[in-house]
């Protein structure tokens, strides 16, 4: 089993419980139009050029034995401090067999594994990752379908059905929103992505997260133009983001 990944961040304390190791996976059938990672959305390997000279290649492909084997190098730093692996990107569930494949080995050393995802995945491919899961950070984008589509390039429908199934599942989850300036941050947004979030036994929180105003230094290093959001003036509730439990 092969996969691509275009980032293996090691000591991170935002991405689950404890020291985190997170992998960031190639590639995204989405195209949201603030998307910070803009290195993780295609499947094809990339080049990112400095702005001092010089370039790096996004993309490289492991085995998942060749990749369990990498981040269990720290298992003993991850199991004392009850930290573990977490996989992102991209969109993770876009490589939902080698993503299932790691997490095994990791489970059969001891190590939980924990998903950040779009949710925007084949309903079977959702269910057989998130089954396997300690924990998921589960994004919801938008509330609204076509502003869901407009934005990002999906249907939300497809998002909708699987948080359904992970309210149920049993699993752990935390449903995170990137408030985009213009876009999704008004009160009633907040209030409407509060509602489709629901209640569950396992619902962790929901966060509202600050844009991000670096994102759009990536996209020229790729030979790409970002898209300017409606409104670039975040406030300081933005800039300071907030939690709601």
């Amino acid at each position: 089993m092969t996969g691509r990944v275009f980032e293996i961040r090691e000591f991170t304390l935002h991405d689950g419980p404890g020291i985190r190791t997170t992998v960031f996976l190639k590639g995204c059938p989405l195209r949201c139009a603030w998307c910070h990672n803009p290195e993780g959305q295609s499947f094809e390997k990339e080049t990112m050029r400095r702005k001092d000279g010089s370039s790096a290649v996004c993309g490289e492909d492991w085995t998942d034995e060749a990749l369990a084997a990498e981040l269990l190098r720290n298992a003993d730093i991850l199991r004392q401090s009850g930290g573990g692996v977490t996989f992102s990107g991209g969109e993770p569930l876009a490589q939902a067999a080698f993503v299932r494949a790691v997490a095994d080995r990791l489970r059969a050393a001891g190590i939980p594994s924990a998903l950040e995802t779009s949710g925007y995945a084949p309903e079977e491919d959702y269910r057989a990752v998130v089954s396997r899961m300690d924990f998921v950070y589960e994004d919801l984008k938008h509330h609204d379908a076509s502003a869901f589509r407009r934005w990002c390039g999906g249907d939300l429908g497809v998002v909708l059905r699987n948080l359904v199934w992970l309210r149920g599942s049993g699993v752990p989850f935390a449903v995170r929103v990137p408030c985009i300036p213009g876009v999704n941050d008004s009160p009633e947004d907040r209030a409407a992505i509060l509602r489709l979030a629901g209640s569950s036994p396992t619902l962790r929180g929901v966060e509202f997260l600050p844009y991000n105003p670096a994102a759009p230094a990536k996209y020229p290093m790729l030979g790409r133009t970002f898209m300017r959001m409606p409104r670039m003036d975040s406030g300081p509730e933005l800039a300071r983001g907030r939690r709601m439990e």
